[in-house]
């Protein structure tokens, strides 16, 4: 069972071309693979990522690939969603933006895998936090202010969306 790691870098849900077509020679279907692919990163083309990197694990002998996609840091999906390039260098006196909650909850479902969190919630909670280290409100109210909100229940609606979501996809 030998196992090729194959890295190359797409536009996000617009795979194929000369990067794609070099898969060929592991024989594995590209139509499968640019399927797979665009699948996994047309959500990051919201955020006006040019490129992505994108690690394909083949099993040369049965031909089966798994699909794994690089993606960006969280601060910089929350930068390039508010349109600024840095954070604030005096988080809580400088503010630079404001990002919707629907927005960071997104984020956090593009990165559920990298997040060590048990369950959505928390996972919105770390992300809450990273707004508060840049200098970004969230629906024009301070981090600790939406945290304490999120506590309540005021976006379990949300929550529930992309936990469902979640599931669905075999990821939670």
């Amino acid at each position: 069972m030998v196992k090729r790691v194959v890295k190359i870098a797409v536009a996000p849900g617009k795979a194929g071309g000369p990067a794609v077509q070099q898969l060929g020679q592991y024989g594995v279907d590209i139509g499968k693979v640019t399927d797979e692919i665009n699948k996994k990163t047309r959500i990051l083309a919201n955020y006006g990522i040019n490129n992505v990197f994108v690690e394909l694990e083949i099993d040369e002998d049965t031909r089966n690939f798994t699909v794994k996609p690089e993606l960006p840091p969280i601060t910089d999906l929350i930068m390039r969603s508010i349109g600024k390039d840095t954070g604030s260098h005096q988080a809580v006196k400088e503010l630079i933006g404001d990002i919707d909650i629907d927005k960071l909850a997104e984020i956090v479902y593009i990165k559920w895998e990298e997040l060590k969190s048990r369950d959505f919630r928390g996972a919105l909670k770390q992300v809450i936090g990273v707004c508060r280290s840049i200098g970004v409100t969230i629906n024009g109210k301070d981090p600790k202010q939406v945290l304490r909100e999120l506590d309540s229940g005021a976006y379990d609606s949300i929550i529930n969306k992309y936990e469902e979501l979640l599931r669905q996809e075999g990821r939670f």
